[in-house]
């Protein structure tokens, strides 16, 4: 009887252990993938759903796309950021009536300037334009009241077309820099994980500032 007793003991020691093993083994099988795996699998997720600029087989040079600046829109087509043409047009255009126009004005001041201080005023028509309509021109030709009024047209269009000059020389270099920015961030990828937070924040007072205060504080985590 004992003996059987013992029998029946050492069966169910076994069975209990097989159950123990197999508990293991399932546990085992459930364990979770590894985490740099699972993010590796993530990220190709992203890439296949996000393909990046540089699986379009073009990469652009910053180099030619500066020399190619040198023609109005040149860099941007080379860069093939084809919908800054109708703004690099209408900049350029722009500044184009901005020259001319102040350049035709300056050029009708300066000509009438000099014609009416000519030792034979009257034989020019320049300056007469600039009368009122139906006044007798002897009458403004010792005006000093117009011939200031005609020398201040003659500074100011031309201190507004150099002015345009300048403006249209920046917008150049800017076109030009806008290029070679484009072609070096061309296959730039912002990351998925990019974000920007922002939460109340307390300014203590300091020696400089005395006074306490709240503001904002923005944290970019990428």
């Amino acid at each position: 009887m004992r003996r059987s007793l013992r029998i029946s003991l050492l069966v169910l020691s076994w069975l209990a252990l097989s159950l123990t093993a197999k508990a293991e083994l399932a546990t085992s099988d459930s364990i979770p993938p590894d985490p740099t795996l699972q993010s590796a699998t993530t990220e190709e997720v992203i890439k296949k759903a996000l393909p990046s600029k540089k699986a379009k087989g073009f990469q652009p040079n910053s180099t030619k796309a500066v020399l190619f600046s040198i023609i109005p829109g040149g860099g941007q087509v080379y860069n093939r950021v084809y919908w800054k043409l109708p703004i690099v047009i209408g900049a350029y255009t722009a500044c184009y009536y901005a020259i001319s126009w102040n350049n035709n004005n300056l050029l009708d001041y300066a000509t009438a300037f000099r014609d009416i201080k000519s030792s034979k005023p009257m034989e020019h028509q320049s300056w007469k334009d600039f009368i009122p309509y139906g006044a007798d021109p002897k009458s403004y030709v010792n005006n000093t009241g117009f011939h200031e009024q005609l020398r201040r047209g003659r500074d100011f269009y031309r201190r507004n077309r150099d002015l345009s000059i300048i403006i249209t020389v920046g917008i150049y270099a800017l076109f030009m820099i806008d290029a070679y920015v484009d072609a070096e961030l061309y296959s730039f990828d912002i990351s998925p994980n990019l974000t920007l937070s922002y939460a109340p924040a307390y300014i203590p007072p300091t020696l400089q500032t005395p006074d306490s205060g709240i503001g904002v504080q923005l944290a970019l985590t990428f």
